[in-house]
């Protein structure tokens, strides 16, 4: 059983993370005239007693795949944190609904979970390809490393295997946070983190890379260079939406003072690059991890999970520490791209 818990597998991040350069201001959190911005908890289920974490909303916002960690007393757990999915079982009230509208967690086959820690998941919009971060060993697989997992013809999730090809895996490098990084004008893509040298020789930082599917086959990912996200030190994932014609990024950052904590920049497709100022999240809290966000394939909402860290040191796995007990939380699209603008003072 692999116990490397998140704060030393983002002790390695922060270790290879630098801040390139500062070319947009931050904005902090506070501003009178800005629209409010306050996160909806989830019913229970699909929050419950023993938390839910990274959370991947499917296309028709009714199902909703999840990290949970072992040390919160899920006895179905068997690596230090396993995927689980919660059904919307009854859809005729409006969305969320409450918790008799929602299933009880359910753990996912042991095709898909290993006795290692298994977490971010990532569905595709049709439902039937499920893609997650696994710290479990194969051939050609790094410390940590994508996965992949295809709904078969009867329903089950089918063998997971290592992403193949694409320079997605390296043996030798950490790779996570497999997300979708669809820009205006552009072919469809995923993006990443890895932990990886930018050329051979130079030492390992933590950079966004891309990479797309042509014919079936994943072409061999680039790291995408931007200053603005170069700027970002940190990043542990990076998630975007477009909406309106406006298209709103969100970055994950992991800084060890405050957790995790989210922030808010924009696209600008004639520049072709991010724009700033970064916008920090109303919601941020010193002592709260707030992370890992996931826009639904519509648009129509960003769901992510914040919760108390149990400490005093590791937030999840390891036979010393208690992980971290999350909920889920959710926010209108709209409503973000509203308060981006505002503080931002962009149209």
């Amino acid at each position: 059983m692999n116990s490397l818990s998140r704060r030393r597998f983002f002790g390695a991040v922060a270790a290879a993370g630098a801040v390139v350069s500062s070319p947009a201001i931050l904005i902090n959190r506070a501003h009178a005239g800005a629209p409010s911005l306050v996160p909806r908890k989830l019913p229970f289920p699909p929050n419950d007693n023993f938390g839910s974490y990274e959370p991947t909303i499917s296309a028709d916002g009714n199902t909703i795949h999840f990290a949970r960690f072992a040390h919160n007393g899920d006895t179905r757990v068997k690596g230090p944190t396993d995927i689980f999915v919660s059904h919307r079982i009854r859809q005729s009230g409006e969305w969320p609904g409450t918790a008799e509208d929602w299933s009880p967690a359910e753990r996912l086959p042991d095709t898909v979970n290993s006795d290692s820690a298994d977490q971010e998941p990532w569905i595709t919009p049709d439902g039937n390809t499920l893609y997650f971060m696994s710290f479990r060993k194969a051939p050609g697989v790094g410390p940590t490393g994508i996965w992949v997992s295809h709904k078969q013809p009867n329903g089950e999730w089918g063998q997971a295997q290592p992403v193949p090809g694409g320079n997605i895996n390296n043996s030798e490098y950490r790779t996570h946070c497999f997300m979708p990084f669809d820009l205006p004008g552009q072919p469809s893509a995923m993006c990443f983190v890895s932990i990886r040298p930018r050329e051979p020789g130079a030492p390992n930082t933590t950079d966004l890379y891309t990479t797309r599917q042509v014919d079936g086959v994943w072409q061999p990912a680039q790291r995408y260079a931007d200053r603005l996200l170069d700027s970002i030190a940190l990043k542990c994932r990076f998630s975007l939406v477009t909406r309106d014609d406006f298209t709103l990024g969100v970055v994950s950052v992991h800084d060890f003072g405050k957790f995790h904590t989210l922030l808010f920049v924009h696209y600008d497709p004639k520049s072709k690059e991010w724009k700033g100022p970064i916008v920090e999240a109303p919601f941020n809290d010193w002592n709260i991890d707030g992370a890992c966000p996931n826009f639904q394939a519509n648009g129509e909402k960003m769901i992510w999970s914040a919760g108390y860290d149990h400490g005093p040191d590791l937030i999840s796995g390891g036979k010393d520490g208690a992980g971290g007990l999350y909920d889920l939380f959710w926010l209108p699209t709209s409503e973000l791209i509203a308060y981006y603008k505002a503080r931002a003072g962009v149209g």
